[in-house]
């Protein structure tokens, strides 16, 4: 098992940092610049809102699915590979979106274009590149690419929405486009070489990685997680504003969590250092459901900020650890496709969430529902975490 070492006094921070910019690029480029583009595309064109938002959904299940695929081809180091492919098919759809006028052809350019960034330019890609660059330092390589990634909201909303106000909102897809496009074929060629899986006697022989109990338990609370973290992300707002919250100061909070998700992520390094992977995530999936466990209840600003502090700080902090905790519990040989796997298990999560949550609640119930089964979820997964002290780093 490959684990977080020591630093080095030859870390390589130009090539993690090049990943960071990548995963930037990756998230902002649609995933990000979609809630800002929605609103002026529906009024030029009059398209059904369902079925462009179905689009944009399609996008991040094409990735979850791919993600196991791409593990693999990092494996095989097909990086360079993986990254051009997402540049150049990215590009070329999204390019095509913008200048479609039927529904069904902009919603299956955009399903294509975005589902190529989520499953070649997502975490599950750029951590276990970084952790290749840096095997022995492989907890600081990740947390370096996920400050970094913190920053894809903060970049892409104002530049989308800057786009818009100055062109409309096909220029917008366009200029996006171009620079996803540029941004990932020239990291592709500048990436290192030596991103591949390390040789080792036991490659041939290829179990299924679920087998081992320790993944699977790993993969089980990242199922649980992943629905807290779905229906957090879907109906925060309006749980909040059932609560009794205005709808601007439910939007405000929810952005506030936003931010402070950064604020998770900046400690990681030490926490892993102190407490071990596992653990660390323990603290992660608890302050989410302490988080989700106020969200219910938030009708005052105050009580609101309770759940924006330990919500946005749990769901930071997990975006890092998950990479880190792969790098201790995977062969390294197999690294990209047991990241890859966890990536699937846990988007298949975020959508069964609220989904699960839309079909048995109606109305005021949401308000309860939604953050009880939260709770429960981010309770099991600490539960699940639990483990012999081979996760101790």
């Amino acid at each position: 098992m490959t684990a977080a070492g020591p630093a080095t006094d030859r870390f390589p921070w130009a090539s993690v940092s090049l990943l960071g910019w990548l995963t930037i690029v990756g998230y902002g480029t649609w995933y990000y610049a979609f809630g800002v583009l929605l609103e002026p595309l529906l009024a030029d064109t009059g398209w059904a809102e369902e079925w462009v938002v179905a689009g944009f959904s399609a996008t991040g299940l094409l990735g979850s699915l791919a993600a196991p695929m791409a593990g693999r081809l990092l494996d095989h180091g097909r990086a360079k590979s993986l990254l051009f492919v997402a540049g150049v098919g990215a590009s070329l759809s999204l390019w095509v979106a913008s200048t479609v006028d039927g529904l069904v052809t902009f919603v299956a350019c955009t399903a294509v274009g975005g589902g190529l960034l989520a499953a070649f330019a997502f975490y599950h890609v750029t951590q276990t590149l970084a952790v290749r660059l840096a095997p022995a330092d492989a907890t600081r390589s990740v947390g370096v690419v996920t400050l970094y990634g913190a920053f894809a909201s903060t970049i892409y909303l104002p530049l989308t929405a800057y786009l818009v106000e100055t062109a409309d909102w096909r220029v917008a897809i366009r200029v996006l486009a171009v620079v996803a496009g540029i941004a990932l074929v020239l990291g592709a060629v500048a990436l290192p070489a030596g991103t591949g899986a390390p040789e080792s006697p036991d490659r041939a022989r290829r179990g299924g990685l679920l087998a081992d109990p320790v993944v699977r338990r790993y993969a089980m609370a990242s199922f649980g997680i992943g629905i807290s973290a779905g229906i957090v992300l879907v109906y925060q707002v309006t749980i909040m504003t059932l609560a009794g919250l205005s709808l601007t100061s439910a939007a405000w909070l929810a952005g506030a969590r936003g931010t402070t998700q950064f604020l998770g992520r900046l400690p990681v390094i030490w926490v892993v250092g102190r407490l071990g992977s596992a653990r660390s995530l323990q603290f992660a999936f608890a302050s989410i459901a302490v988080g989700c466990g106020f969200l219910a209840f938030s009708g005052q600003v105050v009580v609101g900020m309770v759940y924006v502090v330990f919500g946005g700080i749990g769901i930071g902090a997990t975006s890092p650890l998950q990479g880190i905790h792969g790098a201790a519990i995977f062969p390294p040989e197999r690294l990209g496709e047991g990241i890859g796997t966890i990536s699937l298990v846990f988007g298949a999560a975020m959508a069964v969430g609220p989904v699960a949550v839309a079909i048995v609640a109606r109305g005021d119930a949401v308000r309860w529902l939604g953050p009880a089964v939260a709770v429960a979820g981010a309770v099991a997964a600490v539960g699940l975490m639990r483990e012999p002290s081979r996760l101790a780093g």
